[in-house]
């Protein structure tokens, strides 16, 4: 992992994920706030909750609200989606957002069955 993430200044702020070709996707693991190291994890605000929109090859949709944990690290989160064209992630129910900091996503993963 890196010493970046993606911040955001509020919540609903979305980042979405296009790819080239369908695929089915299994599990998307997600590391919540700006990093997986614990002493730097409270440093930016994070997000109690995310929206997953999928978007599939006919142009369809499939929405999941997901709850997150308030803690560095990965998170697993089940999908089982099938054709998947486009991931978008919206975030909600911040914790910590104060003046001067971010909302914070620090890692996004997709997998696909193999």
């Amino acid at each position: 992992m890196s010493n970046s993430y993606w911040g955001a200044p509020a919540p609903g702020a979305s980042v979405t994920y296009t790819f080239r070709k369908p695929f089915r996707l299994v599990d998307v693991i997600t590391a919540n706030g700006p990093s997986n190291d614990p002493e730097q994890y409270a440093r930016q605000a994070r997000a109690l909750q995310m929206d997953l929109v999928v978007t599939t090859r006919d142009g369809g949709q499939q929405r999941k609200q997901l709850t997150l944990s308030d803690k560095a690290g990965p998170q697993t989160i089940p999908t089982g989606i099938s054709d998947v064209r486009s991931v978008r992630l919206v975030l909600r129910s911040p914790v910590g957002l104060t003046t001067g900091r971010q909302l914070a996503l620090a890692e996004v993963e997709f997998f696909q069955r193999g």
